[in-house]
């Protein structure tokens, strides 16, 4: 691959995997989604390492595990001195440059904002339960402004030096206040309610997710069904909205014969419950629908276009995977591992993946398992994956399993202490400053 090549990145928030690709949700009609699935090398099963918002874009960003960047909830931002792989390729000659919902982290860019307005009304970050019409102007909508700002950006950028662009927009994430043209899209009389949900499973879950259901019914009341309607529609009307700005990004890519030159990513920095477990949002738990993201990407010349990866995959192997494909050797140590391999041999480089979240929460994954444990309320689940892929059975506390609990405490141990180890390999850099001190005969050097 071309060592110049530019990168376009983009970015959704809280999209869930399943709303691309040939089981996709019944609500999911995105013809460009589907179109840059076809040209891309997509990822069944890519997981976010951290699910809430912030530490998942330093994930994707930085390559690092979010307790290592020291962001692992979105109350924290931006770290100092941390390395962003657009840091690390303005090294090579490139202009890097961010546009939108970025959550501060624009080391090693040019960050291009652009104003919220009234895209939103009055509504809050929580609500998903009554969509409406934004009294924001169209073009100005935060998200279409976005597109617009990107767009406008590529127009400049095209000329003989390369470029890397971080595309981040607002939706599918709530309010579903957007543009009235789309609020037809999706009608909730035409939504399926989700199977996997139960009332038995407020007492058989972990306190955690007791917490949350608690919290929304303070907030919003029981979950009825009316309700839940309501909120899957408006998340499928804002994802329309998403799929026209992607039309209007790959409209200008192909003006501008970028097309040829540019490698594509797409993702998600987590998903979306949609009323699974009788709950809506993310983080507070580590069901499938929250951590299971969509992952594509485009090469210039349609290298293994529309192969589905099956493989384990996480966030912090974005950045290993980027500049293996570029063929670039930036000086830096990272826990992550290339996905090229699974890429041009479909050989599988991992057996599980870590997650976290921002209350305290760590967990492993594997093919047929999954656990999570929360250190602040000492308490758990644990799935099999294999005959409970909906995860409605918790075997945390069941005392069948409590070998099968130990043995995935333990590997998550293994886990993170073998990619921090792995983070803390010495750089070429480092190799040479030992060099240095090895010349000075001090005690214990040599």
């Amino acid at each position: 691959m071309e060592k110049n090549m530019n990168v376009v990145f983009i970015m959704t928030d809280q999209q869930r995997a399943d709303v691309i690709g040939e089981n996709r949700h019944p609500c999911a009609d995105f013809p460009n989604m589907e179109q840059l699935k076809r040209e891309s090398v997509s990822f069944a099963n890519f997981f976010t390492a951290a699910s809430p918002c912030v530490p998942s874009r330093h994930t994707f960003l930085t390559g690092r595990q979010p307790w290592r960047n020291g962001v692992s909830g979105n109350r924290k931002f931006s770290t100092e001195g941390e390395t962003t792989w657009m840091q690390l390729l303005r090294e090579y000659g490139y202009r890097c440059v961010s546009v939108g919902k970025t959550h501060m982290v624009h080391a090693g860019s040019f960050h291009i904002p652009v104003p919220v307005g009234k895209s939103f009304g009055e509504q809050d970050g929580w609500n998903h339960f009554n969509p409406e019409a934004s009294p924001e102007s169209d073009d100005n909508y935060y998200d279409i402004h976005v597109a617009r700002r990107a767009c406008d950006a590529l127009e400049r950028l095209n000329d003989t030096e390369p470029f890397a662009m971080f595309i981040g927009f607002h939706a599918p994430h709530e309010p579903y206040v957007m543009p009235e043209k789309y609020l037809d899209f999706c009608k909730p009389e035409d939504v399926p309610l989700p199977a996997n949900r139960s009332a038995d499973e407020y007492e058989t879950k972990s306190e955690a997710y007791r917490r949350r259901r608690d919290l929304f019914k303070n907030m919003f009341g029981d979950m009825t069904e009316g309700k839940m309607r309501k909120g899957i529609a408006g998340h499928f009307c804002l994802l329309k909205m998403v799929d026209d700005c992607l039309g209007m990004i790959n409209d200008k890519l192909n003006e501008k014969n970028l097309l040829e030159n540019t490698l594509i990513v797409f993702a998600s920095d987590h998903g979306e419950l949609l009323g699974e477990h009788n709950l809506f949002n993310k983080a507070a738990t580590a069901y499938e629908s929250e951590i299971r993201v969509p992952f594509m990407i485009r090469y210039p010349d349609g290298f293994k276009a529309g192969e589905n990866i099956t493989g384990l995959a996480s966030s912090i192997d974005f950045v290993p995977t980027l500049f293996n494909i570029m063929g670039l050797e930036p000086d830096v140590t990272l826990p992550g591992h290339s996905l090229v391999p699974s890429i041009e041999a479909g050989r599988e480089v991992r057996d599980y993946v870590t997650l976290a979240d921002g209350d305290g929460t760590m967990g492993i994954r594997t093919r047929e398992h999954k656990l999570w444990y929360n250190a602040n309320l000492k308490d758990g689940e644990m799935y099999d994956l294999i005959n409970d892929p909906d995860e409605m059975t918790n075997l945390y506390n069941h005392k069948d399993f409590k070998e099968l609990r130990s043995e995935l405490v333990e590997l998550m141990l293994h886990a993170r202490m073998v990619d921090d180890d792995r983070d803390n390999l010495p750089t070429r850099r480092e190799k040479l400053l030992h060099d240095e001190v090895k010349s000075s005969y001090e005690p214990e050097v040599v």
